[in-house]
């Protein structure tokens, strides 16, 4: 019999780490910003391709307008 203080507890009273370990939250920190790089780089080129269109569109109005003025 053993009466000094024991380190063992019950299965329910075990505390569990709610931080993952810091290489882990690092890599999933880095899966993120890549992500979200990703995202706005195509939101950007979706924005270059509609300022692009928009400049055609331009010229092709004030070609017609010309044409039309004339």
């Amino acid at each position: 019999m053993n009466n000094g203080s024991s380190d063992t507890a019950p299965l329910g009273s075990l505390v569990v780490p709610t931080t993952p370990p810091p290489a882990l939250a690092l890599k999933d920190e880095l899966f993120h910003l890549k992500r979200e790089l990703l995202q706005a780089e195509v939101r950007l080129a979706k924005a270059r391709a509609a300022a692009a269109g928009a400049e055609v569109d331009i010229k092709v109005l004030n070609t017609r307008l010309k044409a039309f003025a004339k």
